[in-house]
């Protein structure tokens, strides 16, 4: 289970802009991985503080590996220029998750299999219709 929280911030007029993302469940046999942006938010596995220094690795229970470090592409061409703080997530079942972290917002980007039986969510139900991902197409 992949989940976020949407706040506005300074720079986004009121718009909502990704600012916590969480990730457990069965997969990770019940493990939770959460991560806030730079000003306020934190690193945390189970709860508890994570790759607390820059550059770090963390293995989580044999099932996953995190790495924080700058290397990545951003997903914003704006944010080119400034220093990047990325956390790699390696999980289970071929899921990678990049957060790239900002002082008030993150930048996230998935890559992954399709899941056997299908998959819907926040970005659609990797077909390759993009017509068919509107909110009534989606389960």
């Amino acid at each position: 289970h992949i989940q976020a929280r949407y706040l506005a911030t300074p720079f986004t007029n009121g718009l909502a802009a990704t600012n916590a993302i969480a990730v457990g469940g069965p997969f990770l046999n019940g493990h939770t991985i959460s991560i806030g942006p730079l000003d306020d938010g934190k690193i945390l596995v189970d709860g508890a503080p994570a790759l607390t220094s820059f550059p770090s690795t963390q293995d989580v229970a044999g099932i996953a590996t995190l790495s924080y470090n700058s290397m990545g592409n951003v997903v914003d061409d704006a944010q080119v220029k400034l220093e990047k703080h990325i956390v790699h997530m390696d999980l289970p079942l071929g899921v990678h998750i990049q957060v790239l972290r900002w002082a008030n917002h993150l930048n996230v980007r998935i890559t992954m299999p399709p899941a056997a039986g299908g998959q819907d969510g926040h970005c659609g139900n990797f077909n390759s219709v993009a017509g068919g991902d509107d909110p009534a197409s989606l389960k």
